[in-house]
């Protein structure tokens, strides 16, 4: 899985055609969410072929900023349950950039320091398929 991270024009119809140019491509969508700031929106969405989204939103015009396979969590539905793993990160000076949730409850987190992340993280560690 990797997280595509593009920037969109906040205007109308920006979000649509994003969605509308990954679904004419086979390319589905497991996660993710628009966050804007000003003129801005950047749009974090979960793929499982990143390079394939990736080239398809860059010929179509997109700003692709990056392709990055996240840390992934499985949330169990406990309260408190996202404050464990962002404290046990902080605890290791790991700053998380960019945190949503999946399809599945999979906490989605892209961090200064992925690989730290993964291993303080371990107990949350997402099954294999």
């Amino acid at each position: 899985m990797y997280d595509i991270h593009v920037i969109l024009n906040n205007t109308p119809g920006e979000l649509a055609r994003l969605g509308e140019t990954l679904g004419i491509s086979g390319v589905g969508l497991e996660g993710g969410g628009v966050f804007t700031v000003g003129e801005q929106s950047h749009a974090h969405f979960l793929v499982e072929e990143g390079e394939r989204a990736g080239n398809v939103l860059h010929a179509a015009g997109f700003r692709v900023q990056a392709v990055t396979p996240p840390v992934m969590r499985k949330l169990r539905q406990v309260p408190g349950e996202l404050g464990a793993i962002a404290r046990t990160l902080a605890q290791h000076n790991v700053n998380i950039v960019v945190q949503y949730s999946d399809h599945d409850n999979r906490l989605i987190l892209l961090t200064d320091n992925d690989t730290l992340a993964r291993e303080v993280t371990k107990q949350w560690e997402v099954p294999a398929l």
